[in-house]
Order: structure tokens, then sequence, then C-alpha cells
């Protein structure tokens, strides 16, 4: 059965550390009043954004991430797109570590794909109201 697209909504954001949080609750005010994943979805754009700005061509001066929005009836359909890889890899800090963008991403959602074309990368995931990362995603 597909999902009907009940609403949509896209902004852009310019590619700055600063502009996560801002994305973040941007994306947040979308959900419907009393979400029950609405700290699930907030955490996994942090996520999604924080990558897209460490580690694209959209962190570089005059950059920019674009988030679209799209509620689908009991879940949320969430795209991050940027300008693609940056030319050069972006070397982790010395003592930096963490779960990673994979990992944290996957425990949340309901599903996730990440593809690179021409135009830049997108990462897209779909968090359900009617399960819980844990039912989603049992480790």
């Amino acid at each position: 059965m597909a999902l009907t697209v009940t609403r949509a909504r896209q902004r852009e954001f310019p590619g700055l550390p600063e502009q996560v949080s801002a994305a973040r609750a941007w994306v947040v005010s979308c959900l419907p009043a009393g979400c029950p994943r609405a700290d699930d979805v907030a955490l996994v754009v942090s996520e999604l954004v924080t990558n897209a700005v460490l580690h694209s061509v959209a962190g570089l001066p005059g950059g920019t991430v674009a988030i679209r929005v799209e509620l689908q009836g009991d879940a949320v359909a969430i795209s991050v797109v940027d300008a693609g890889p940056r030319p050069v890899p972006a070397r982790r800090p010395a003592g930096e570590s963490g779960w990673g963008l994979a990992d944290i991403v996957a425990r949340l959602v309901d599903a996730y794909d990440a593809t690179t074309g021409p135009a830049g990368r997108c990462a897209w995931c779909r968090i359900d109201w009617t399960t819980t990362a844990t039912e989603a995603n049992p480790r």
C-alpha cells in the first residue's frame, strides 16, 4: 500500500554548523502536535544535516543544505540534499569518536537510503509513528 503525502514542506539552510539546530527545530515544527517520535526525528535530522555540513560541498563558503519533510499518514519522510562530497575527504579530528551517522540513523528510522548523483547527494529516511525505534530496528 502506497503512503499518501498529506503535507510536504521544503526549506534551504546555509551550510554552517550553527544552522544544524535551526534545521532541527524547523523539521520538528513540521510534525503533528504530540508526535510520539519527535525526539527520534530531531536526532536523525541533526545527524543528517551535520554530516552534510561537515562532509560535503554544502559546508564550504556559500554552500546550502535543502531539507524536505513529507507527512505520510502515520509517518514522516525526510530528505536532506547537499551539493555532493568535497573534493578531498574530510579528516576526523584526533580523539573524535562516536557512533557515526549510519549507526545512529539505522537504529532510529524505519527506512533509509542515500544516493549520490551529478547534482549532489540525497539522504532520505522514513520514521513511522506506529513503531518505536527498537521495534523497527532491534539490535
